[in-house]
């Protein structure tokens, strides 16, 4: 069930009620992923049922609407160097495809590194998108280290971007952190500055653990932005208002299915319309 399915069964249930009941809608809050303290901190500022929606509304705005930003290119840096990490399963690969349809619409040539070198159907899948698109693709046939291949990459291409998307980890993992931090050290040899950006792809249905993802790929590299990928209907909603208060993060964009457009602007003005609907 959905956040704002959820929130309008919460109301409903309210609604008739003798007294408000700010400590049900807390509840509420928290299972579509807002986490206890911000929970409590939106729930204890509804003061009636009638100003409900109202203030829900307003705080969420003031949560969110600065961090909402496009997706910005410096083309003064060539290639343009971004990378993609996240947790297994997070959509990452799917990602890429979106971002290199968005950035050559805008008028970007962009090529693809494919540094998930361990798992064959993500090279597989990531070479029918750049054929797809008509990208150029970095990958190997073999186990290579994922770093000597951006390296690689960042050596041989010539297009205005580079998208290097790299193998799902668990974000304890040190093993597995190390290697990506070994990769981002690669890059930067070529150039002290790159990546230029490092986007999070974060699970929209993943729940209360995209905060310690937040936490541990910031130690190693700091965090550009993210994209909130599978938010489709299925995402709880919460997710993307938790990190956006806890870590200020910019959020770059919102992905909404599996094709290479469904990624888009997150729409405060939308996401406040649904609240509406209800």
């Amino acid at each position: 069930m959905s956040f704002f399915k959820k929130f309008s069964t919460a109301i409903s249930k309210i609604r008739g009620k003798a007294a408000f009941d700010v400590a049900y809608i807390e509840d509420i809050l928290i299972e579509a992923d807002f986490g206890i303290g911000l929970a409590a901190r939106l729930a204890s500022a509804i003061g009636s049922e009638a100003e409900i929606l109202e203030k829900l509304k307003a705080n969420i705005e003031a949560i969110v609407a600065s961090l909402i930003s496009d997706l910005k290119i410096d083309n003064s840096k060539k290639p343009f160097v971004i990378v993609l990490c996240g947790v297994n399963g997070s959509g990452k690969t799917t990602t890429v495809a979106k971002l290199a349809h968005l950035l050559t619409r805008q008028g970007n040539t962009v090529d693809i590194v494919a540094c998930d070198t361990f798992r064959i159907a993500a090279t597989e899948q990531l070479t029918f998108w750049a054929e797809k698109l008509r990208c150029r693709i970095f990958k190997s046939d073999s186990k290579r280290e994922p770093a000597s291949l951006a390296f690689d990459a960042i050596e041989r291409t010539k297009s205005d971007v580079l998208i290097v998307d790299t193998a799902g980890r668990l974000q304890n993992n040190s093993n597995l952190m190390d290697e990506l931090a070994k990769l981002y050290r690669v890059l930067g040899r070529f150039d002290a500055s790159a990546p230029h950006m490092n986007i999070l792809i974060i699970d929209a249905t993943s729940g209360q653990n995209v905060i310690e993802q937040v936490e541990e790929f910031q130690k190693v590299r700091a965090i550009s932005g993210i994209i909130i990928a599978k938010m489709d209907g299925a995402a709880k909603g919460g997710t993307i208002v938790r990190i956006a208060d806890e870590f200020k993060l910019q959020i770059l964009g919102v992905g909404t299915g599996e094709k290479e457009f469904d990624l888009e602007r997150f729409s405060i003005d939308k996401f406040l319309k649904d609240l509406a609907k209800l």
